[in-house]
């Protein structure tokens, strides 16, 4: 058996999902395209229209317009689906930023817009109480000294208030470095 022989017997393996018609057809296109050529190894061949599997892929492809579910339709190229998943995932992600941005972003100003509420409400709270007992001192000297501890009381609370909100905003930044960390090297990983 010669190797135009040996090449069409394989190919004809992998051309059994089409009609009769269809095999001969492309056997008979393929026989005289070889002869044509004057390839006669089966290297020449292989080179010239690459292996059975690949071109029966190939060919039920225009034959029927779609992949065969033989171990000829996996994809010769491995990382170029991993580079195609990579990069939808990439897409994905932009189009989360673009429409998710906006509510994160409303989110993280409403969080520290009531941080800042919370945090002026208590030093307001504070400066009240001083100027009440400013006011009371010449009437009521108890209640004066009541309400001035009462506003460093509250001062008291506002500085830790302000030291808790500061240790969560270091936990927070730290907290999203690590994140971002972790689907950097995910990304690496997968790539």
């Amino acid at each position: 058996m010669n190797a135009r022989e040996q090449y069409i017997e394989q190919l004809k393996k992998y051309l059994r999902v089409l009609s009769k018609a269809d095999q001969e057809d492309a056997i008979d296109f393929y026989n005289e395209y070889i002869d044509d050529a004057g390839l006669t190894t089966v290297k020449d061949i292989v080179d010239k229209l690459g292996t059975p599997e690949q071109l029966s892929t190939d060919i039920i492809a225009k034959t029927t317009g779609s992949q065969p579910n033989g171990p000829a339709s996996q994809s010769p190229h491995p990382a170029n689906d991993r580079r195609t998943r990579t990069i939808l995932y990439i897409c994905l992600a932009v189009v989360l930023i673009i429409f998710l941005g906006p509510l994160a972003l409303g989110l993280l100003l409403g969080f520290f817009g009531l941080i800042i509420g919370g945090l002026a409400s208590i030093f307001g709270l504070g400066v009240g109480a001083f100027a009440l007992a400013g006011s009371l001192f010449a009437t009521d000297v108890w209640g004066a000294i009541f309400y001035c501890g009462g506003g460093i009381a509250l001062l008291g609370l506002l500085i830790i208030f302000v030291a808790i909100v500061i240790w969560a905003i270091k936990w927070l930044c730290r907290g999203c470095k690590n994140f971002v960390r972790y689907l950097r090297n995910k990304s690496k990983e997968g790539a």
